[in-house]
């Protein structure tokens, strides 16, 4: 990128905005011209009119392989399988009838709440498959580590020595990669529990409460299959004792504190593992759309009038509290004649989060996630569905070698128009579920984790102490690091961001300098680079994300051959003063959008969370942008850091961006918002100005004068949702 140069204004306007819309250029494109000319540009002579590679366009969507990426994973072998569970296969009453509907959801016979206000449930009906499938996780977890456990130990604390005798500065000592151990001597021959339909019956569903993936083991759902999260609040409880300073699932406040999804286990979980997965053609469904029931009688739930069944300091104690009494999970009054349902968990989710207001801390859904990983070494999710998640669907902290491939996350997908299981309960306020009212449903939230650790592989879980067993056979060593990460032709569809690279944790020692999440950091030899999104459609949700937590840094990252239909942003990098931090080499390149409310959205303002301790001033630079067609009206924003905003004393840190050949079908339709800004363009329609109160500085010409077909082809971008229900996405 050429050098270039900002005006720096000391007054503070990061608000201020340069705004076209339709409205303000009645005269369309001749008003555009106008401008454009007005800046120098203008004529049709695409050729004459801006340098740009005039070579065969490139068409978005049809990539079907790609020699920058590793090795497509594969799906196990019959031979590979430790043990293959059969759906219904078990004591419940129930087992025969869980059989899904058409539209993915299970019918009410198959989940039934055997009281009338759904306070107590049947575990045999609620949670009939956890413990069996558990089990299985567990010997195949002991048996893979019985195989190749001593051989990963060995390979680790040989490498770790030899790390720590070079005592290489401010670098963690990572042990063996994970491209070393991905090969097939640190693999045993049997490694999979496979979930089938039944072959004596027509079930094809198990419902489970948390799992936990041992090291070395993959859960493959199989085609036609559906794991279900159980609706019992209390099996995802973080605490298993009561007492006034546990954790407890299903609320939007505890005790006058805010709720988290740190209160509830997710419903996979894993910790310290090497060469795991979930894999296959079948689904996971948490079923957010869901009454909240519990087995547990006493057990504070909320319900759609608000109010509450017991509190917290009652249910400690053992006892019931007295009507009327002050509810301590979020609701009003305890309630005990109360005839309505129970609340779902994106009931909570949008109570906490839009009524509640999380963001200040009064209130936050206590939900669980679908999947909770942290520290790995080699994890793989394959072609597996993944629908209605109550909290994140995925979130993998300090992995080497992540891979996200053929996935599809749907949320809320068709199922959520019959919850729970069939009754048509929309959300709490009478409003039926759709694509922005499902919070906090984020698909992938991948980051490092907070610090460097050496610790045994889990091998296991102790379903009656709900507790991680770990082999005693030695210690491996995990960095911390988001490495390696590659997400690759996948179908996303939420409620939230699609995909978000969280850059909060660094696990650098402290005064190192170096990033938290940065994609040249031991980048593997089968791949071309470290952190890579390609091939990826996105529908409804906040698109392909930075942040919002950026405070330990994000840098060199690959973007490309991505298509955004009806999304809500397709491209943002977002954070502010208590969050930010550096974000650098971030390359974007043939990048099909339409019907994106925000198509370009990178703001150092994203919101006014209060400071904790010294402001995290954000920093965006050396951001590149290439080939980009926008079809249809959007907004784009492009706000860097003002000196001294908000009365916090901090530094200029314009937005540095450079945009090639990033073209727009209708200019005119472009609302451009545009502060602290230096912006180097060619090959741009977009309606780009310097303007000096606002701080911005545009180094290049926008011209009409530009055609996209030259270099980019949407015409195969955009393909239905590829399920059989809700094939536009949601």
């Amino acid at each position: 990128m050429s050098k270039s140069h900002h005006v720096r204004i000391s007054a503070n306007k990061p608000s201020n905005k340069l705004v076209f819309k339709p409205a303000l250029l009645a005269l369309s494109g001749t008003a555009l011209a106008a401008i454009l000319a007005a800046c120098g540009g203008g004529g049709s002579d695409n050729a004459t009119a801006v340098n740009y590679d005039s070579s065969k366009p490139y068409v978005v969507g049809t990539t079907s392989f790609d020699a920058d990426l590793p090795a497509e994973p594969t799906l196990p072998t019959d031979a590979q399988v430790c043990a293959t569970l059969e759906a219904g296969d078990n004591v419940s009453p129930y087992a025969k009838l869980l059989v899904k509907r058409s539209d993915g959801a299970l019918a009410f016979e198959a989940d039934p709440s055997t009281a009338g206000i759904s306070l107590t449930a049947d575990p045999a009906s609620v949670n009939p498959d956890q413990a069996r499938i558990q089990a299985a996780l567990n010997a195949c977890g002991a048996q893979v580590d019985a195989e190749v456990g001593a051989k990963i130990y060995a390979k680790d604390a040989d490498e770790s020595a030899k790390q720590i005798a070079a005592a290489v500065a401010n670098k963690n000592t990572t042990g063996a990669t994970g491209e070393e151990l991905a090969k097939s001597t640190y693999r045993a021959t049997k490694f999979a529990v496979r979930l089938v339909v039944s072959k004596s019956s027509a079930a094809d569903s198990f419902i489970s409460g948390p799992l936990t993936l041992p090291s070395g083991v993959t859960l493959w759902i199989d085609k036609g299959v559906t794991l279900f999260g159980t609706r019992d609040a209390t099996a995802y409880n973080m605490s298993t004792t009561k007492s006034a300073s546990g954790k407890y699932c299903a609320n939007t406040n505890l005790w006058g504190k805010a709720g988290s999804s740190g209160n509830c286990k997710a419903l996979i979980n894993g910790d310290n593992l090497v060469n795991s997965a979930v894999m296959g053609e079948g689904a996971i469904d948490s079923r957010a759309y869901s009454e909240i029931v519990t087995t547990d009688p006493k057990y504070p739930l909320m319900k759609v009038d608000l109010s509450c069944s017991n509190t917290y300091d009652a249910w400690v104690k053992g006892t019931v509290a007295a009507d009327n009494t002050p509810c301590d999970n979020g609701g009003t009054f305890v309630d005990s004649k109360s005839k309505v349902r129970n609340m779902t968990w994106w009931d909570l989710a949008y109570l906490g989060n839009m009524v509640e207001n999380g963001i200040t801390g009064v209130g936050s859904q206590s939900n669980f996630r679908m999947m909770v990983f942290n520290f790995a070494k080699n994890l793989t999710l394959y072609k597996i569905t993944m629908n209605n998640s109550a909290n994140f669907h995925m979130v993998p902290s300090g992995v080497d070698g992540l891979t996200v491939w053929g996935v599809k996350v749907q949320t809320p997908s068709a199922a959520a128009y019959a919850n729970p299981a069939g009754n048509q309960n929309p959300l709490y306020t009478g409003i039926v579920f759709y694509e922005d009212n499902v919070k906090n449903t984020d698909a992938f939230d991948p980051g490092s984790a907070s610090s460097k650790t050496s610790i045994a592989l889990t091998t296991g879980y102790d379903l009656s102490k709900q507790a991680a067993l770990t082999s005693s056979a030695g210690k491996i060593s995990f960095d911390g690091y988001m490495k390696n990460t590659v997400f690759a032709y996948n179908y996303i569809s939420t409620g939230d961001d699609d995909i978000a690279i969280k850059g909060s944790n660094n696990p650098s020692p402290a005064g190192s300098g170096l990033i938290g999440v940065d994609g040249d950091r031991d980048a593997r030899s089968d791949r071309k680079y470290g952190l890579m999104i390609a091939h990826n459609h996105i529908y409804w949700g906040h698109g392909i994300s930075i942040g919002s937590e950026t405070n330990s840094g994000v840098a060199n990252m690959h973007v490309y051959d991505n298509s955004f239909n009806g999304a809500e942003e397709a491209l943002r990098i977002k954070s502010d003063y208590a969050r930010g931090g550096e974000v650098k080499n971030i390359y974007y390149d043939n990048i099909c959008a339409r019907d994106t409310q925000n198509a370009l959205l990178f703001t150092t303002y994203y919101s006014t969370k209060a400071v904790s301790g010294t402001a995290k001033i954000p920093n965006f630079h050396d951001i590149f942008l290439s080939n980009m067609l926008i079809e249809d009206s959007s907004a784009l924003k492009f706000v860097g850091y003002a000196k001294d905003s908000n009365g916090i004393t901090g530094p200029a840190n314009p937005l540095v961006m450079t945009l090639k050949n990033v073209v727009a079908a209708s200019p005119e339709a472009m609302s451009v918002t545009s502060s602290d800004a230096n912006l180097t363009i060619s090959g741009v329609n977009l309606p780009l100005v310097s303007d000096a109160d606002r701080r911005v500085v545009v180094n290049g010409t926008a011209t009409k004068a530009v055609d996209a077909s030259k270099f980019i082809d949407c015409s195969k971008a955009y393909v239905d949702f590829p399920t059989l229900t809700s094939k536009t996405g949601w």
